[in-house]
């Protein structure tokens, strides 16, 4: 049941944007590969020096992508509008939602072998908001969170798997147990793989993976009286064939999607393995720096740059502990701090503590401090925590002694998420998005530049937009190429897109002149400018492609409005449409407006409060008339 709510929800489309990377680190790139249209590659993904693994975008959405261009290329279907919006967002989104079946499934596997109730724990994990909206999100940490739950689960069931064989109510079957002692059921290959495999999805991983990885490599240590380090040595290489095979299947697929590997390269390795020129010339080192692609080496020396993190915005030490942690588990997480300081007590006066309890609890809390120890910190890395609390605290809320407090406060807070971040957050831009990409559908062969300026919003998907790649260059009646021009935004920086010179109306009617009608269009991210720079933009797309056959479209938060109703200049802002709801943090509903504070003007008098609050937390989409 909670999980066709999650399903459904996800199918009637989700218009909250929680952040960029819930695009660009996924769909955005598969996208542009798959079905050759337009997108934005973020710096993370460049050939030189890429910090991100191909292999899980490719796993999330290839396959759907590749589906979705295959019934687009039916003979019966090429006319209608099939790769859209919306089937974009759902052929990324749904196989995400289909595999955190598995998260539930460790979830009440968990809970049935550390002795726990797993009903209340699947509520409380099925009426999270975290479940409710980033299972839904194609995020890196939405894929760490599956990874550590299968890890969770991996190591709980081969701990569990130990602990009855070695324990002396097994003693008749003697025989039986020094046979399983040898080999124990301990998931080595497994577990090995999922740790390997998260560290290239995000080698922050590590955090997470370090508790279960020690309490399962130190598992027998605890039923066992003799032998420790022969023990410990023999799952250390137990771990080698996981590890190495993981690893060169995510370096093998890197490298060759990358670029840095080719298949000559191959077999020209593989004929001439001990060549005397290549020894002499280049060091073993140095071939493989130059041939292999390793992301999470990359990564991480990316980040050990404190400019580096500087970037993308510096945090107190304590904003995971205090803020983030709360933002995205509500009570649980002040009641994780309190058991803490308990088990701590216990732990140091009395010396006894529940084994799996002490596990789960360590599981929470060290991956929190190690995380906490970089200063760039955001709420959606610390989404895999979210099971160990589950499995722990659940009891709480929906448990036979539960608080009717506690359980209400817990709704109500899940609910807020939901619709503060699956449905308001920056909610406007994916329905404002689809009203352009239905207009390029519909004017794609009316031979239009058209230019979409997005302002003051987050950074627009540009795959949403199904551009198709085409890179046909028109030609002057003389048959030279026009040229390529880069405009230039009134800062001085470079925009992403090469402008292409336009054609008069009167050339395209020439019939000796090869142009094929194709609307072109352009994407233009302005982010957080200023009212002069956005019109001095404007004025520049129109001075450099004249006024024929044109389109400039301006995409902004509503509580910008009076900034295009006030403009006076040579051309004005036609407002074609409001798409509601959307919350931008950075520019917030304006509250005088809708209080009428000071109002001097009747609006007060035409509009109820509701209106002028719906208008205030809306996208605005304008056409400037020229």
């Amino acid at each position: 049941m909670l999980f066709a709510g999650r399903l459904l929800w996800v199918l009637m489309l989700q218009t909250g944007y929680i952040h960029p990377d819930e695009f660009f680190q996924s769909p955005e790139i598969v996208a542009g590969d798959v079905l050759d249209i337009k997108t934005f590659r973020t710096w993370e993904f460049n050939a030189t020096s890429p910090v991100r693994s191909i292999v899980f975008p490719y796993l999330t959405s290839a396959l759907p992508f590749h589906m979705l261009y295959v019934i687009s290329k039916l003979p019966w279907l090429q006319e209608l509008n099939i790769i859209n919006t919306y089937t974009l967002l759902i052929a990324a989104r749904l196989p995400m939602v289909l595999a955190s079946l598995l998260v539930d499934w460790c979830v009440v596997s968990i809970c049935r072998l550390m002795k726990r109730e797993a009903r209340d724990c699947v509520i409380v994990h099925g009426t999270s908001y975290v479940t409710l909206v980033y299972y839904g999100r194609t995020f890196s940490n939405t894929v760490e969170l599956f990874l550590f739950a299968g890890l969770l689960y991996l190591v709980t069931d081969a701990v569990m798997h130990e602990r009855d064989i070695m324990m002396p109510k097994q003693k008749p079957k003697s025989a039986k147990v020094s046979q399983t002692a040898k080999n124990p059921r301990n998931n080595a290959f497994l577990i090995t793989a999922v740790i390997t495999a998260g560290i290239f999805n995000r080698p922050t991983f590590l955090a997470f993976a370090v508790v279960p990885y020690i309490v399962w490599l130190l598992s027998g240590c605890f039923v066992r009286r003799e032998n420790y380090v022969q023990y410990v040595v023999q799952r250390l290489f137990a771990c080698l064939p996981g590890t190495l095979f993981t690893s060169a299947f995510f370096i093998m697929a890197d490298s060759f999607y990358y670029e840095s590997l080719s298949v000559d390269d191959v077999l020209t390795m593989l004929r001439h393995p001990f060549s005397k020129k290549n020894v002499s010339f280049v060091s073993v080192s140095e071939a493989l720096h130059k041939h292999l692609t390793v992301t999470p080496w990359n990564f991480v020396k990316y980040n050990l740059d404190s400019q580096n993190l500087a970037e993308h915005g510096l945090h107190p030490r304590y904003t995971h502990l205090l803020v983030n942690s709360t933002l995205l588990f509500g009570i649980l997480s002040p009641i994780a701090v309190i058991d803490a300081v308990k088990c701590t007590f216990r732990l140091v006066v009395r010396r006894s503590i529940e084994y799996d309890h002490l596990f789960l609890l360590c599981s929470y809390f060290v991956p929190l401090v190690l995380l906490s120890v970089f200063p760039h910190q955001e709420a959606r890395f610390l989404v895999p925590l979210l099971i160990p609390i589950v499995v722990l605290y659940s009891g709480y809320i929906f448990g036979d002694n539960s608080s009717k407090i506690l359980k209400t406060i817990w709704i109500l807070f899940n609910i807020l998420g939901s619709i503060m971040f699956g449905i308001l957050h920056q909610g406007g831009l994916i329905s404002g998005i689809s009203f352009m990409q239905k207009h390029i559908f519909e004017t794609k062969n009316e031979g239009i530049v058209q230019h979409i300026v997005f302002y003051h919003t987050y950074m627009p998907p540009r795959h949403l937009l199904a551009i198709p790649n085409r890179e046909e260059l028109l030609q002057t009646p003389a048959g030279g190429n026009i040229e390529n021009k880069m405009l230039r935004a009134p800062s001085g920086e470079n925009l992403e897109n090469k402008m292409l010179g336009a054609p008069s109306g009167d050339d395209t009617k020439n019939k000796n002149f090869p142009v094929a009608l194709i609307t072109r269009v352009f994407v233009h991210d302005l982010a957080g400018s200023t009212t002069g720079s956005l019109h001095q933009y404007i004025d520049a797309l129109i001075e450099k492609d004249g006024r024929n056959n044109l389109e400039i479209f301006v995409i902004s938060p509503s509580s910008l409005d009076s900034e295009f109703n006030d403009h006076a200049g040579r051309h004005i802002y036609k407002l074609l449409d409001h798409f509601w709801p959307h919350l931008s943090m950075e520019d917030p509903p304006q509250w005088p407006h809708i209080l009428c504070t000071g109002a001097t003007d009747n609006v007060c008098s035409k509009q109820s409060i509701m209106q002028r609050l719906r208008q205030e937390m809306s996208l605005s989409i304008y056409m400037v008339e020229q």
